[in-house]
């Protein structure tokens, strides 16, 4: 775990103004984390006065129940800041809280990016013929209607398998919302792969945690761990995540946390798989995630997705969404409810890792964030 002394020039100054006591003195000097090098903002190119109005407009309320934003360039975190706020934990309202480095967070949707890496973690170097088989193919215990056999493992990675679910258009407070109802399943793959096809496999997206779910119950059945075990041991361990909670409902076949929603992560932990998705896979030279994985997550297989594409801003990867910046940049994108986000900037060696409270509320305040980021890179 990090601990409270390991923080940022940027974050103890946050850290100060959000307790009213920047009087008390000058923040503390920056200091390495074993795991996390600190770097200088205008060595990185960036307007420091940019940076630090965007913390003083955070503090004031332009972007509500903000909680952490995180910036790292080319390795090293070049701004990090904690704020306080209400919050939850996956659903259940929390205290109001001043956050930190050592502070779980929901990731929600986030979670489907972290379950796609699993997925590449555990195909290795044989996804590429893995990606044309039938999903059914890897669940060989469910019994699958054959014409559900046309749905691949890339259609269920990129939520265009076809199946009937209802999750876009009811809110997550809605006992009708599919995800909702999923989690009073026995065994979520088959309750997902039973649903009827409403459109041939390929040709439309639609967006389901219930496919992420049948993700996670073919992690198991190639590995025999359940999907935290496996995170555990294959990706949190080599990134030195030793904190983390992955929740979920309980009682699943098999007992796997909720892949879709469940994950709960420190912004620095979070910012660290993302860092691994900006180096090709790496994480301080060492491959985790196969390279080839990495690319092909960060593709936009699907290149619009409707009443959610932003007028065309953003299309659908792997379980990560891809945007095309107006400015020209691509950005891979982990999106969660309430603002969570996590966004790889590959073209300006950029991650930028944001929490937030705002839950189902679905304003675009992260976006926000990133594009002052953006716009504080000098030319």
């Amino acid at each position: 775990m990090i601990t409270h002394d390991r923080r940022s020039r940027w974050s103890w100054l946050g850290v100060l103004l959000l307790l009213g006591c920047a009087e008390a003195g000058t923040p503390a000097p920056p200091v390495e984390a074993p795991d996390w090098p600190l770097g200088d903002p205008a060595e990185a190119g960036f307007d420091v006065e940019a940076l630090d109005q965007l913390t003083q407009d955070i503090l004031a309320g332009e972007y509500p129940n903000t909680h952490a934003v995180l910036v790292e360039y080319d390795g090293a975190l070049v701004y990090e800041n904690y704020f306080s706020g209400t919050d939850e934990r996956w659903g259940e309202p929390l205290p109001p809280r001043a956050l930190g480095p050592d502070s779980l967070h929901d990731l929600r949707s986030i979670s489907k990016s972290v379950t796609s890496a699993l997925l590449g973690i555990a195909l290795a170097d044989s996804f590429a013929a893995a990606l044309a088989r039938p999903v059914a193919d890897y669940l060989p215990g469910l019994d699958v209607d054959a014409s559900h056999r046309g749905i691949t493992l890339h259609h269920v990675l990129t939520m265009t398998a076809g199946l009937e679910w209802n999750e876009m258009d009811v809110p997550y407070t809605d006992s009708t919302n599919d995800e909702l109802r999923l989690y009073e399943a026995s065994d979520p793959a088959a309750e997902v792969l039973d649903r009827p096809l409403v459109s041939p496999p390929g040709d439309a997206w639609y967006y389901s945690g219930g496919t992420t779910q049948v993700l996670a119950t073919v992690i198991s059945a190639m590995t025999g761990q359940t999907l935290d075990d496996f995170a555990r041991d294959h990706l949190f361990a080599p990134l030195g995540i030793t904190d983390f909670e992955w929740l979920g409902p309980g009682g699943w076949i098999p007992d796997n946390p909720a892949a879709m929603s469940g994950l709960r992560l420190t912004a620095r932990d979070l910012a660290k798989i993302g860092s691994v998705y900006l180096h090709g896979g790496r994480w301080r030279g060492t491959q985790i995630v196969p390279a080839e994985w990495v690319a092909r997550s960060s593709e936009r297989h699907v290149p619009e997705i409707g009443d959610w594409s932003s007028g065309g801003l953003w299309g659908y990867g792997y379980q990560w969404w891809i945007g095309d910046w107006p400015a020209g940049q691509r950005v891979i994108a982990g999106v969660g409810n309430g603002n969570q986000r996590l966004f790889v900037v590959p073209s300006e060696r950029l991650v930028v890792t944001v929490f937030a409270g705002q839950y189902n509320a679905f304003a675009p305040h992260s976006e926000a964030i990133l594009d002052r980021v953006l716009s504080a890179r000098r030319e």
